[in-house]
């Protein structure tokens, strides 16, 4: 039987490395601080961590913090420690800001727009303010849906919904340089849509929430008119699967007992 010897190996890789930066550890939680603009604990995920240290202990996932203390990676497990009555291990790495907090999440893949949006907010940042509480008085309408009506574009137009480059610019949502455009017109927007609620209840669908913010855009669109032509007809609207179909209907319901027929799928 061969024998394995482990630990010449283990002194070999440790002479090959390179000591970058030292694992603390303390009991002492109150040293730490919250970084501005992180995101809102999820008290979910706490629990769950909280309940793990109780039945297992602290493991050494050492959080990490800046020179001012400030919790740049970490913050659910230093707050299950301090239920938990526990302690943490933790790394200083000088220099650290909010934007190594939204690398380290990205490429986690843990943070939502939401999160985004939540931090940036309470950094001060006027568009992420604008768009908070515009969706926190629209629960009719998904966060997504919020986001295309502040930036004034269509949510299949808006790509900074896959962390993409938005329309016609070079800023994304998770930089915080995503801007919200005409909060008053979006608002405008929101109520209108929500005007065709007692005719169809899919007012709220996200494709038709894009099908009618393209509809405003376009100049040949009347939306009293609509309504009149939706009130003779208030089982016209239905759910279609895509906008074409749904501007197709929206056309025949506009175009109802009208002697001039307008296009409104361009």
């Amino acid at each position: 039987m061969q024998n394995i010897q482990t630990e010449p190996m283990v002194v070999n890789y440790v002479q090959k490395s390179e000591k970058v930066n030292t694992v603390y550890k303390t009991s002492d939680l109150s040293i730490f601080k919250p970084i501005d603009g992180n995101r809102i604990p999820n008290l979910q995920h706490i629990k769950r961590l909280t309940d793990s240290v109780k039945k297992y202990g602290m493991k050494c996932n050492p959080i990490i913090v800046n020179e001012k203390m400030e919790v740049i990676d970490g913050q659910h497990r230093l707050l299950a420690a301090k239920e938990a009555n526990s302690f943490v291990y933790y790394i200083i790495i000088n220099g650290y800001s909010l934007s190594e907090v939204h690398t380290l999440n990205l490429n986690q893949k843990n943070w939502t727009r939401k999160d985004y949006m939540e931090g940036y907010a309470s950094m001060g940042v006027e568009s992420y303010i604008k768009l908070k509480k515009f969706y926190e008085k629209k629960d009719d309408y998904s966060f997504a849906d919020c986001i295309a009506l502040c930036q004034n574009t269509s949510a299949s137009n808006n790509r900074t919904l896959n962390h993409k480059y938005y329309s016609g610019g070079s800023q994304i949502f998770e930089e915080g340089t995503w801007k919200a455009e005409d909060i008053d017109l979006a608002q405008d927007w929101a109520d209108k849509i929500r005007m065709v609620s007692p005719y169809y209840l899919g007012y709220a669908r996200t494709t038709f929430v894009g099908t009618m913010i393209t509809l405003f855009k376009n100049p040949v669109f009347d939306f009293n008119e609509f309504m009149h032509k939706l009130r003779l007809q208030p089982t016209a609207l239905v759910d279609c699967a895509n906008r074409e179909q749904y501007k197709a209907l929206i056309e025949d319901i506009y175009n109802f007992r009208s002697r001039n027929k307008i296009s409104l799928k361009y």
